[in-house]
C-alpha cells in the first residue's frame, strides 16, 4: 500500500513538472526563439529605406523641401547674325563678362522641383556693321555692346545625392532677360530677351543645411530676334559660364 502510495506521488509530480514546462514552452517570448518560423526580412528593410529615405530629404530639402543658390561666375557671349544681304557681312566678336545670382528650388506638393529667381548676367560682345548709306565715311560701324540682364528663369529642376555629402542637379526652361543698359544698345536693339537656358550644378554637404556649390551653365538667348534693322535681320546670343558659391537650405 506505501509502495502503492509512493508510485502515485511520484506520477503526479511528473505530471505537475511536465505540464509546467509545456505552459512555460507554449509562453516563452517568440524573440528569445532560435527557430523561429517568422521572416524579419521585410520589416528590416523597410526599417532601412524609410530612415535612408528620411535622410535623404533631410539633406537635399531641407525642412520644407527648398533652398537658394548664391551664385558668382564668369562667362562668354557669342553673336549668331543673319543679314539682310550678303553684300552686307555682318561681323561679331565673342567677349566675356561678370555673372552672379539668387536662385530658389522649390519642391512643389512632392511632384515637382521648381527652380526661378534672379540672375545678373552680362553678355559683351562685339559687333561690325556695315553703313546703310554707301555715301557716308567709312564702311561699318564697329561697337562693342557691353550688355547687363537681369533674367528670371522658370526652370524644371531634378537633383539626387551621388553619395552622403555629395549632390548633383540640372534645371533647364525658358528665361525672360531685361535689358539693364538699353540706351548703350546699338539701333533697333531690343530691350527685351526671351530665351533658352540649362544650369548643371554639384554640391558638397558642408551639413544638412548649407552646400558648397559649384557648376557650369549655357544661355540661347534672341527667340524673339534681339536686333532689326537694315543690315541684319535676326540676331541671336549664346552664353557659356562657369559659378561658384553657396547653397542654403531652409
Amino acid at each position: 500500500m506505501k509502495r502503492t502510495s509512493l508510485a502515485s506521488l511520484i506520477l503526479f509530480c511528473l505530471m505537475i513538472i511536465s505540464s509546467s514546462y509545456s505552459s512555460a514552452e507554449i509562453n516563452f517570448d517568440p524573440k528569445l526563439k532560435i527557430n523561429s518560423s517568422k521572416d524579419y526580412s521585410k520589416e528590416i528593410f523597410s526599417k532601412d529605406y524609410n530612415a535612408a529615405l528620411k535622410m535623404h530629404k533631410k539633406i537635399a530639402g531641407s525642412f520644407i523641401g527648398a533652398s537658394i543658390d548664391f551664385q558668382v561666375g564668369y562667362g562668354t557671349t557669342s553673336a549668331n547674325v543673319s543679314e539682310k544681304s550678303t553684300s552686307n557681312t555682318v561681323n561679331t566678336e565673342s567677349k566675356g563678362g561678370f555673372q552672379f545670382g539668387a536662385l530658389l528650388n522649390l519642391n512643389l506638393f512632392n511632384i515637382l522641383n521648381f527652380t526661378t529667381g534672379l540672375d545678373f548676367t552680362k553678355k559683351n560682345f562685339g559687333i561690325t556693321v556695315p553703313y546703310a548709306n554707301p555715301l557716308t565715311t567709312g564702311d561699318s560701324l564697329v561697337q562693342d555692346l557691353n550688355n547687363s540682364y537681369l533674367n528670371i528663369p522658370l526652370n524644371i529642376n531634378y537633383s539626387t545625392m551621388v553619395s552622403d555629402k555629395v549632390g548633383i542637379s540640372f534645371t533647364g526652361g525658358p528665361y525672360f532677360g531685361i535689358l539693364l543698359n538699353a540706351e548703350n544698345a546699338v539701333s533697333g536693339f531690343k530691350d527685351f530677351d526671351f530665351g533658352l537656358n540649362g544650369t548643371l550644378t554639384g554640391k558638397y554637404y558642408l551639413n544638412p543645411f548649407v552646400a558648397v556649390i559649384l557648376g557650369t551653365k549655357a544661355q540661347y538667348g534672341g527667340l524673339n530676334n534681339l536686333l532689326s534693322s537694315s543690315s541684319v535681320e535676326k540676331l541671336s546670343t549664346v552664353n557659356w559660364g562657369g559659378f561658384t558659391g553657396i547653397s542654403v537650405g531652409f
